[in-house]
């Protein structure tokens, strides 16, 4: 009995001590908690039920621990020598914007390397019996620089390990390196060659890049047309015989391979006139530009002056060490005499186009007597000519997978339907995606950080602001003055700034002698004109003073005397 207890523990420590087969699935084990930030914010976040869709040919929610269907490659990649696919991947619950909790996904786990894995189906699915419908949910944990989130459908029956040489029916979903497009390929086998050939989507749409969880849907229906949509939006629609490139139905007439253009066939309308001769007074070499003759130099032009200038602003810093630090020097600025002035520098005249240029010499042309048209070789029929005219009837499928290179890990793929029912996929968009996806939408929205207040300018502000303009008004007058005694008053009302100063200046002087003049004015005014006039002067008794006595009292007494007569 002892013997036999030896031997089963030797033998589960040999179990234990054995390394995990490369193939296996690594299960993240339980998400930290991610509820704190929704709790508080007021966002509740609902718990992770299975949803059962019948009638599917997959339907993965990777409820399964370790997700045994899914196996990862280990073949080498086909295009590229010595590229191992050795990606890591992981089925574990959701850690960044949880929308549900205890939701698990298959993560792509490694950066900058190639990742590839696969689930076979319980059978092969055939898109011919009733169309296809593919749909599955895409979540970016992280930033995407560069990186697909694509998925394939492996075409039956699948052999050997999963590479980018393995045969794939379609392929769907975004991608983000430089171009941001949801791809749509499919493969179509030409029934006159037996061979594949790769049709691409002309102008795919373009995915969101966030870290939402966002669900894509592919839908190719019984009558050769098919539709994109993203979060139950369509964005793309149209034919798989119009919208693909290269056409799957070869055209029916080509160009015949064999037709050569003969070798006298002259198919220039037009020749050089072999008669004409270039003219004796043709100079080739004269120059397009000439200096203008009659450019003169503006009055504002300051040949002596630089265009750089010490700033008088500047002043050395107070822990400036002559010694260490080398003799001080204000940085150089523009020369504010330049500003405003038509230049500085050497001065010289402007180019103007030569009249006498002719430029290169070159014979007229003339009609070809020999012209026969534009050739082109001759239409025969298309041997590899064929119409086809059931695009939808795509390969059978065996399997489903990802091949993936990316600079990013964290993208994570969840609710992976496969099969034939619209509805069915609708049904899953409400049911599952729609609820996670607002709750993540929520989360998201309520963490935005807010943009806070704009901060009241304290005192110190306020004073280094008026300290700022004293010193440039300042500035602005020294400019001014120092022009104004070299170059003249019209020179230093010209600079832009230092003249706006000026300006002021006269305005303020004009102002304060136009008031000083109103208030003298209004004194002499006072003074002379409208001075008032002096009282009147009482008169003096007319029968003690005859020499004051007014003509009409003589006149009464000379009536009077009349009178008595």
């Amino acid at each position: 009995m002892t013997h036999k207890l030896s031997v089963l523990l030797l033998l589960a420590l040999a179990l234990h001590a054995s390394p995990a087969r490369c193939d296996d699935i690594v299960d993240g084990g339980p998400a930290p908690e991610t509820t704190v930030e929704a709790a508080k914010h007021g966002v509740d976040i609902p718990k992770f039920e299975p949803y059962a869709v019948p009638d599917a040919a997959l339907w993965e929610q990777f409820t399964d621990v370790g997700a045994p269907r899914w196996k990862r490659s280990q073949a080498t990649k086909k295009g590229e020598k010595e590229a191992r696919y050795d990606g890591e991947w992981a089925v574990e619950d959701i850690k960044e914007l949880v929308g549900v909790e205890g939701d698990k996904g298959l993560v792509v786990k490694s950066q900058a390397r190639h990742h590839a894995i696969s689930a076979r189906l319980e059978k092969p699915f055939d898109p011919s019996a009733s169309g296809l419908v593919l749909q599955y949910e895409v979540k970016l944990q992280e930033n995407l620089g560069c990186g697909g989130a694509y998925i394939k459908l492996l075409t039956a029956p699948l052999k050997g390990e999963f590479s980018d040489d393995t045969p794939y029916t379609l392929m769907f979903g975004p991608d983000k390196c430089g171009e941001s497009k949801v791809h749509l390929i499919y493969r179509h086998l030409n029934p006159v060659t037996h061979e594949y050939t790769e049709h691409h989507l002309s102008q795919p749409p373009t995915p969101p890049i966030d870290t939402l969880s966002h669900l894509y849907t592919l839908t190719i229906h019984m009558n050769n047309t098919y539709a994109i949509a993203i979060d139950g939006s369509e964005r793309r629609t149209g034919s798989l015989l119009d919208d693909f490139d290269p056409p799957v139905n070869p055209p029916k007439e080509i160009d015949d391979p064999k037709d050569k253009k003969p070798a006298d066939w002259e198919d220039n309308e037009k020749i050089p006139d072999a008669s004409a001769k270039k003219p004796a007074d043709w100079d080739e070499d004269a120059p397009l530009m000439i200096p203008d003759e009659d450019a003169v130099k503006p009055k504002d032009w300051f040949e002596d002056e630089p265009l750089l200038v010490p700033d008088p602003k500047a002043q050395k810093p107070a822990d400036w060490d002559d010694e260490e630090d080398g003799d001080w020097a204000a940085p150089m600025i523009s020369n504010p005499r330049c500003a405003d002035a038509a230049g500085c520098g050497p001065w010289e005249r402007p180019l103007v186009r030569n009249p006498d240029f002719k430029g290169q010499w070159s014979a007229p042309l003339v009609d070809n007597p020999l012209y026969k048209g534009e050739w082109a070789p001759r239409r025969i029929h298309n041997p590899g000519y064929f119409e086809d005219h059931g695009l939808y009837k795509l390969s059978k499928i065996d399997a489903v997978g990802f091949e993936l290179w990316t600079m990013q890990s964290g993208i994570t793929f969840d609710n992976i339907y496969l099969g034939s029912s619209s509805n069915a996929a609708a049904l899953i968009a409400d049911n599952v995606w729609k609820p996670k996806h607002d709750v993540e939408l929520a989360i998201s929205e309520a963490m935005r950080p807010k943009s806070p207040p704009a901060p009241k300018p304290g005192f110190a502000d306020v004073l280094r602001m008026f300290k700022d303009r004293i010193d440039e008004i300042l500035y602005g007058i020294s400019t001014f003055y120092s022009v104004l005694q070299s170059e003249g008053v019209v020179s230093a009302l010209r600079q832009e700034r230092a003249g706006a100063f000026g300006l002021l200046m006269v305005t303020m002087a004009l102002g304060w002698l136009g008031w000083n003049a109103s208030i003298i004015l209004g004194f002499v005014y006072r003074l002379v004109v409208a001075a008032p006039a002096p009282p009147p002067v009482a008169a003096a008794n007319a029968s003690t003073d005859n020499d004051t006595a007014s003509p009409d009292s003589g006149a009464k007494a000379d009536r009077k005397a009349a009178k008595s007569d």
